[in-house]
């Protein structure tokens, strides 16, 4: 008991402390050069190392990702990123061609390719992307500004615009690649604004455009009103002409028509009366050669011709009564043959 309470004495307490110190020192050294005997590159990253502030390595190019060893406190490594990133330019005022003020938004996408590494970290400024960003911005206000000076507002603001911000990012490649060595994938416009008296004179032009454009509008279309009133006039008339001619046939079939028949039918009576006259022609012939035959008998009978107009002067005395004869017949004059007149009744008596 007497022997540790001598331990507690301030001498003794300051021995025992001794003894702790020297152990703890140690191992916090020993940590200390562990630590600093390795680093670690992210997958995003390139480094390279520097002893003494000398680059190590630099002809290998850069260290990629991975763990990876150095000398403890004399070996320092310097990170940078090789993603693709984007930032917007601080906005920026420019003058176009037409001496009309433009302020610019500007976005610029771009990547740090391994190969510059080197560059960017010991040949331009400060390491890192902050210094990156600063020298792209005082690099791209040049740029901008010759740009938009080359074209007017209205191209700008216009059809031209697309145009204007593919000739900033040609004018941004080449400047960035050549100090820089950044590879630029995207430039964007992201805000475009004129002054106020510009947006009003704009204002003005398009409603002047507007109205203007109305004013044609209404005359397009009064204009094709006339002509479809033309063309539905034009259809009437040629329906009516094609009613009318087509009723004109009609007629002119109907015409034709009837005079055919009225053809056919004096075609037919004139056959008729043909065939009637030849009718009456044979019948005629026919009874004359009756006649003919019956007189040709009567002279056979009678005995010829004498004895005939014999039988015929005594069917007259016979049948005479002391009227004057009607017809007289008289004779000609033959060989052995004596003129003697002939008297025949119109109407022969009826014997009582």
């Amino acid at each position: 008991m007497a022997a540790n309470l001598s331990q507690l004495t301030p001498k003794g307490v300051s021995a025992g402390l001794g003894r702790l110190v020297i152990p703890v020192v140690v191992v916090v050294v020993i940590a200390g050069i562990a630590a600093n005997s390795f680093y670690t590159v992210p997958q995003t990253d390139v480094a390279f190392v520097t002893r003494f502030g000398q680059v190590i390595g630099r002809d290998a190019g850069p260290v990629g990702p991975g763990l990876h060893f150095k000398l403890p406190f004399i070996d320092v490594a310097d990170r940078l990123s090789t993603t693709t990133d984007t930032f917007e330019l601080p906005e920026r005022k420019a003058y176009t061609s037409d001496t009309q003020e433009v302020t610019l938004n500007i976005g610029i996408t771009y990547r740090v390719p391994p190969a510059a590494a080197y560059h960017l970290l010991y040949e331009i400024g400060q390491a890192g992307s902050v210094d990156i960003h600063s020298n792209v911005m005082k690099l791209s206000n040049e740029v901008v500004r010759e740009v938009i000076s080359k074209h007017t507002a209205n191209e700008i603001a216009g059809v031209d615009r697309e145009k204007v911000v593919g000739e900033i990012k040609t004018g941004l490649t080449g400047v960035l690649d050549s100090i820089l060595k950044l590879e630029i994938s995207a430039v964007q416009l992201n805000a475009l604004e004129f002054s106020p008296q510009y947006r009003e004179a704009i204002n003005q032009a398009t409603l002047a455009r507007t109205k203007s454009l109305t004013a044609q509008q209404d005359a397009t279309r009064a204009e094709i009103e006339a002509k479809t009133r033309v063309t539905q006039a034009r259809a009437e008339a040629d329906a009516r002409a094609a009613q009318a001619e087509g009723e004109a046939r009609a007629n002119l079939a109907r015409a034709n028509a009837d005079a055919t028949g009225n053809l056919a039918r004096a075609k037919a009576e004139a056959e008729g009366n043909l065939l009637k006259a030849q009718a009456d022609a044979k019948g005629i012939q026919l009874k004359g050669e009756a006649e003919a035959i019956a007189t040709k008998a009567k002279l056979e009978a009678a005995g010829g011709a004498d004895g005939y107009v014999r039988l015929l002067e005594a069917q007259a005395k016979l049948n005479w009564k002391g009227d004057v004869p009607q017809v007289m017949l008289g004779g000609q004059d033959g060989p052995g043959v004596a003129q003697m007149p002939i008297i025949l009744p119109l109407t022969p008596a009826v014997k009582k």
